[in-house]
């Protein structure tokens, strides 16, 4: 009769050890792999900077060459540079937030 009970709590007992998916909480766009490609991509949707950009390489070309070429390269470097730190530090933000709300002790209800 030992076997049979045994069988019969693995049937109607729920079980504690039971793997249920993951609830945690993830709003940050950017991982460190993915930082640089990402935000450069974002940033190149501003049609602003593809025209600084675009402004600085034309500035490469001899004819053109309104001044130095380096000298161009400086406002759309700091631009491009302010923009990502400012992404780093909102999506470190972020990244604690989510933490602070993952380690939240939670109740779990079943029936």
């Amino acid at each position: 009769r030992g076997g049979e009970e045994d069988v019969y709590d693995q049937i109607k007992k729920p079980s504690l050890n039971r793997s249920y998916q993951s609830n945690k909480i993830r709003t940050t766009k950017y991982s460190f792999l993915s930082f640089l490609p990402k935000n450069l991509f974002e940033q190149l949707h501003r049609i602003a900077n593809v025209y600084f950009i675009f402004l600085a390489a034309l500035n490469f070309v001899p004819v053109v060459e309104a001044f130095q070429p380096e000298v161009s390269l400086v406002p759309i470097v700091l631009v491009l540079s302010v923009t990502a730190i400012k992404d780093v530090f909102e999506d470190f933000r972020r990244f604690h937030s989510d933490r602070l709300v993952n380690r939240q002790l939670c109740d779990l209800y079943s029936r």
